[in-house]
């Protein structure tokens, strides 16, 4: 009986750790999906710096921002990042085809990674149309 209820137990274990394993597996798994050609997705993001260059406008290290994590994903960026009036700080910018989920999350972290110095990028919302 004790060696049956080990075997129980054993197989428990096995059937719990193959299920995390897989979930895991899911959840860090970039896939990417077929999205159209003609989509797009609208980015709104919110940037600040702090001790930032010299002459570098906070226009500019959003504008540097965008274009290096674009090699990030398999979207273009179309035309510049647009302030928005009465939100300083907060831009706009459309990429072409739309982002699928995995290139949403690649894009959304490069981004907030501080990749250029002194400054600091959100991500306000992803909204594909």
């Amino acid at each position: 009986m004790r060696l049956l209820g080990r075997l129980a137990l054993a197989s428990v274990g096995l059937v719990v750790g193959f299920l995390a394993v897989v979930s895991l597996r899911e959840a860090t798994m970039s896939t990417h999906y077929h999205v159209s050609p003609d989509s797009r997705t609208m980015i709104v993001l919110r940037a600040s710096t702090h001790r930032g260059q010299s002459g570098q406008t906070l226009e500019e290290m959003v504008e540097a921002a965008l274009l290096l994590c674009r090699l990030e994903v398999s979207s273009d960026i179309h035309g510049a990042a647009e302030p928005q009036p009465g939100a300083a700080g907060t831009y706009k910018v459309m990429v072409r085809p739309a982002l699928d989920e995995t290139n949403r999350r690649q894009l959304r972290g490069c981004l907030q990674d501080w990749r250029v110095d002194h400054l600091r990028v959100d991500v306000v919302r992803m909204v594909t149309t």
